[in-house]
């Protein structure tokens, strides 16, 4: 294996036709005309939606199939009073859909109150000790989110027990399906619903919505917990593409207006300044403590968090959840050394895909620690630990391989499953795990196509330093929010020479200045690429570099970067 990933470096041909006509209609130098066409953006009416995406253009939630029945038969529980319960996942968008519909019910005046299982002794999806809870609380309407889609058994205990089920879910539909009163999913394949990859959070406020409607309010009072939706479509890593980008977009311009005590306090101990928030902020800084309570604690202190109304509750559990994710590194960081290594050794016999197991591995962290050796290894991997007797993991892919599609072809060895194309969970008896193992190889073998095992970076446009202006980076932030679908535009710039000797920060990222024709300097940063650092040294050698553009505040002085993400030493 080499020491580290080596990428192709793909440039994107969008048709020269389309990007001339872009640029005239809207004014664009060809590299930001590229971008856009690269991203299906074609024309004048096409390019303002981009740059100004709104929720005026949400599609009706009454196009879900399910949606009419689920919000009239909340609407009559709240005006018989009676109790609902909130059924979440452990993770940002089980949380926050959770927050969100909790404090939007309790609005209404509904009797209503939350569950979210341990992810140690529940784990994913709905759990019967859950169901036998609501059972002792008289719930007569149990609300999934962000699960519920593969509990076929559970679901059925609730009816048999006169609960009424409502499915808030965006992971993949089996061919069987649960006994619910409503299920909203918009990939199930009868689903009507345009827009295929809402974060189960953006179901639950579809849900919001539709009730509104049903009672005959406005839909500010859904649309106020926005903020929650943009933390889930970031966290989720769902396409920021269509409705996506609309919600994350409104739901980011109200975190910045800091008027949630929760958001507000874990920005303080994430150390980000609210106001200039953004996806990638997001997913780096936010997530990981939301997600921490779920991984060590419990998510109900995520959930605590995210609902405090007052802001000394807020600070301290902001602080708590921080430690843990303090915590969750350094397992998290020792778990993958030991992965890694055992990665190594596993690819002399399974040359295809990545299945690691250890007894004492925590729970909480395997699904980073999947996502980890991806990125070393870029193979499909599957991190298994023990619970309670039985194997329990988290799967990641690599873009382009169906994952899910994988687990079920190999569904005779295990006890349950579910997920999506590039993330999933799943269990097993420790007997089936060879058989397994094998299975999902074979698979992998066969259907991992050559050019899926190697990264590919997508590169926009070429780019000349001097063309890196105060009015292209103006045009490039409107880019934002990017994530999936809609990635920061890549720049592509050959042959240039290195200003300055360049620097090891933390003994891991690699920083260096590149100069223009004018003899502007710009900073480079490439985290985790201290393996470059050795060649860089050379004196008088020349880079071509991919990068995206971004800002850096030092000493309340701005600057343009170049967030390095790949490099080839001439």
């Amino acid at each position: 294996m080499t020491p580290y990933k080596q990428y192709r470096w793909i440039m994107r041909e969008p048709d020269k036709e389309k990007v001339q006509t872009l640029m005239q209609q809207i004014k664009v130098s060809e590299p930001i005309a590229r971008a856009l066409v690269n991203r299906g953006i074609t024309n004048y009416d096409e390019a303002k939606n981009f740059f100004r995406p709104s929720i005026e253009h949400l599609h009706s939630p009454f196009l879900m199939n399910g949606m009419k029945e689920a919000a009239e038969r909340l609407s009559k529980a709240i005006d018989e009073h009676e109790k609902i319960l909130i059924y979440g996942d452990y993770d940002v968008d089980g949380t926050t859909a959770t927050s969100l519909l909790l404090l939007f019910l309790k609005k209404l005046g509904a009797d209503v109150e939350f569950y979210v299982n341990d992810r140690k002794t529940e784990g994913y999806g709905i759990a019967l000790t859950g169901i036998n809870y609501a059972i002792s609380q008289n719930v007569k309407v149990v609300v999934t989110v962000d699960c519920g889609i593969t509990s076929i058994t559970p679901i059925n205990y609730c009816r048999q027990n006169g609960i009424d089920v409502i499915i808030c879910d965006h992971h993949e539909a089996k061919a069987e399906r649960p006994g619910a009163l409503a299920i909203l999913d918009a990939k199930q394949d009868d689903c009507t619903y345009p827009f295929k990859e809402l974060s189960g959070c953006g179901v639950a406020f579809k849900l919001a919505c539709a009730l509104c409607d049903v009672r005959g309010i406005d839909r500010e009072h859904a649309f106020e917990f926005l903020d929650f939706v943009a933390l889930a479509v970031a966290a989720d890593i769902v396409p920021i593409v269509g409705e996506n980008r609309a919600l994350i977009s409104e739901g980011i311009r109200r975190i910045q207006l800091a008027k949630r005590p929760g958001l507000k306090a874990l920005a303080k101990v994430s150390g980000l300044n609210i106001e200039q928030l953004s996806s990638s902020s997001i997913v780096f800084k936010l997530s990981p403590i939301i997600n921490a309570a779920g991984r060590l604690d419990h998510a109900r202190e995520a959930i605590k968090l995210l609902t405090a109304q007052d802001e000394n509750e807020a600070k301290e559990a902001a602080a708590c959840l921080a430690d843990l994710n303090e915590m969750r590194r350094k397992i998290d960081d020792d778990v993958f050394k030991e992965a890694k290594e055992d990665a190594k050794k596993m690819l002399a016999q399974y040359a295809s895909s990545i299945v690691l197991y250890k007894p004492d591995w925590h729970l909480g962290v395997i699904g980073i620690v999947a996502s980890r050796i991806v990125e070393r290894f870029y193979l499909p991997t599957i991190i298994l630990t023990e619970n309670e007797g039985i194997l329990k993991g988290s799967a990641r892919s690599v873009v382009g391989f169906n994952l899910f599609n994988a687990i079920s072809n190999c569904q005779s060895h295990l006890i349950q499953f579910g997920g999506h194309e590039m993330a999933a969970g799943l269990s097993m008896h420790i007997n089936q795990l060879d058989d397994f193992r094998r299975a999902f190889d074979n698979y992998c073998a066969e259907n991992l196509a050559f050019e899926l095992r190697t990264p590919t970076i997508q590169i926009d446009s070429e780019l000349k330093l001097e063309q890196i202006a105060t009015n292209f980076y103006n045009v490039l932030k409107q880019f934002e929010p990017c994530g999936p679908g809609n990635m920061h535009p890549l720049f592509l710039t050959r042959n240039i020479n290195i200003s300055s000797p360049p620097q090891l920060l933390k003994d891991q990222h690699l920083k260096f200045k590149v100069c223009d024709e004018q003899g502007r300097t710009f900073d480079v940063i490439g985290f985790r690429m201290a393996h470059y650092f050795e060649a860089l040294k050379e004196p008088e050698r020349s880079v071509s570099i991919v990068y995206s553009i971004d800002e850096n505040e030092w000493n309340g002085i701005t600057t343009l970067q170049l967030r390095l993400r790949d490099l080839r030493v001439e």
